[in-house]
């Protein structure tokens, strides 16, 4: 019978969204857009709805979507599908692939347990790791979407090795720090996102001579410390603690702990679950002293022999690895050698197969094809908007609200940041809002004495958000780059809102900063 109505609820909202767009579409009651804008409006409102409700899988929500943009919105194929066409979608195939290859392999769980060695087994040490870890790889791939696809199912590994349950509040705190450290030195360092190349140039000459990267990055710089170490206090806070130590709930789901145990062996303090299962810090620092990172070796605690788990490289192993060196060098040196990142990323996708490290029944079943047709779906509205005139709509409508922000720099900063959160619900393309943004907030930068660097990263702080899938190339790619299986985007879009607050404060930090730069 619960299965019944919850069926009859899906059903019934699946109406609901059809009907609320068929009422949008047919009474047009949006004040300067046309019917073909308001008609995206009312088709995106009914799959937003579909995809919350579960009514269909994700991808086919999609496909339906896209069909009644082009049927009945007048949208056109080309603007429809043309993700599918540009460089994004196929280098997120690639990177995808890479990361196929780097689990079948058995490289990825070796790097993971060299992580977990490396470090202290305790949560918070792991949550630094990730920070650590997309930090420092933020200006040596300038694909924040590729970085978040190679980065995710490492952080799962690591969450398996370390025993929590997957979708856990301990798996979905490491999902967080890992996207944090991705996302967050992207706007402080213009070579770690294409989207810095393209505010940088939005700057009129002389602002984007003053700001190098150098300059750029200094600053930035006290934006990027408050922002990482909230979210590192933030996260620790919400899921570094509640969860029961050697609890059969946290067992399940981690394939990675393969060892021949047995449960009562899971307890706080065990070399294969390790301190991470502790449910306070002080816990987590008592045991991170006692059971200190080995290679493999006898526990201190039981004197259970500990496998080792790493041994010597094998031939695969060690192809795969000169594969994602190789990569990773092309994609950090793009700037010299003009290679597209594309062309890299299907070139590594290629060296796999001549090199026998993945075949196509690994390539069939491994790569989330699903996933990859929603994704090319859904980073396709920023073409569908632009097309129907959405994006232009945006602007003018919210331009009043900026120039009466421009008085006081605290209120400046802080609009910009709010406005930017509402808008990219409505224009998808994180390029595109930056453009736009600028092309109205340069000039009025120049007449009430304001460097127009400063609007520009105001907004670029801010315009990442996962709330909807679809806003976030980056979330999309690191969350189906493990199927969804490390955590739920319910609780991910939870720490969207505390990830954008952080961010907020980091700009309210910077203000008396820019001041004393003379940049306000």
């Amino acid at each position: 019978m619960k299965e019944e109505a919850k069926r009859r609820i899906k059903l019934g909202c699946a109406a609901a969204g059809a009907l609320a767009a068929a009422v949008l579409i047919a009474t047009c009651p949006i004040p300067g857009l046309s019917y073909q804008a308001t008609a995206v409006l009312g088709i995106l409102i009914m799959a937003i709805v579909w995809w919350i409700t579960g009514v269909l899988p994700e991808f086919v929500t999609a496909v339906v979507m896209a069909v009644l943009f082009v049927v009945v919105a007048g949208i056109s194929v080309g603007a429809t599908f043309s993700t599918f066409a540009s460089s994004t979608w196929w280098l997120l195939l690639s990177a995808f692939t890479l990361g196929v290859g780097m689990k079948t392999s058995g490289l990825m769980r070796r790097i993971a347990l060299a992580i977990v060695r490396k470090f202290p087994r305790t949560f918070r040490c792991q949550v630094i790791a990730q920070l650590v870890t997309g930090t420092v790889l933020g200006p040596l791939i300038p694909s924040l979407a590729v970085k978040g696809a190679m980065l995710a199912p490492l952080a799962m590994s690591i969450g398996d090795e370390l025993g929590y349950e997957r979708q856990g509040k301990r798996a979905t705190g490491l999902f967080a720090a890992m996207l944090v450290g991705i996302r967050t030195v992207a706007p402080t360092i213009v070579s770690a996102s294409v989207t810095g190349y393209a505010l940088m140039a939005t700057l009129p000459a002389d602002v984007q001579e003053q700001f190098n990267m150098a300059s750029w990055f200094v600053a930035a710089l006290p934006w990027l410390v408050v922002v990482l170490a909230l979210n590192y206090f933030l996260i620790m806070g919400m899921y570094g603690r509640g969860e029961k130590a050697g609890s059969s709930s946290e067992i399940v789901g981690a394939p990675g702990n393969a060892q021949s145990l047995n449960q009562s062996s899971l307890r706080c303090g065990t070399r294969f679950v390790g301190a991470a299962e502790c449910a306070d810090s002080k816990q987590d620092e008592a045991e991170s002293s006692v059971a200190e990172p080995s290679r493999g070796g006898t526990d201190l605690n039981d004197n259970q022999s500990i496998p080792d788990g790493l041994g010597p490289l094998s031939v695969v192993e060690k192809r795969m690895l000169a594969i994602i060196l190789m990569t990773v060098v092309l994609w950090a040196t793009e700037p010299f050698h003009h290679i597209s990142a594309m062309a890299v990323g299907l070139a590594a996708l290629v060296a796999m197969f001549v090199l026998k490290v993945i075949d196509v029944p690994a390539f069939k079943s491994g790569v989330n094809w699903t996933s990859l047709l929603f994704i090319g779906i859904a980073l396709g509205l920023g073409s569908v908007f632009a097309e129907a005139g959405l994006n232009d709509w945006v602007m003018q409508t919210c331009g009043p609200a900026f120039q009466a922000l421009a008085g006081n720099p605290y209120l400046l900063v802080l609009g910009i940041g709010v406005i930017t959160v509402v808008l990219r619900f409505l224009i998808v393309s994180e390029v595109a809002y930056l453009n736009l943004l600028m092309a109205f907030l340069v000039p009025m930068a120049a007449s009430v004495g304001v460097n127009p660097w400063v609007l520009g990263f105001s907004a670029y702080a801010l315009v990442i958000a996962w709330f909807a899938k679809y806003q976030s190339p980056i979330y999309l790619a690191a969350f189906y780059a493990v199927d969804g299986k490390m955590a739920k985007h319910s609780e991910l879009a939870k720490y969207c809102g505390v990830y954008l607050a952080t961010c907020l404060a980091g700009l309210v930090v910077c203000v008396p900063y820019w001041q004393w730069m003379g940049l306000l």
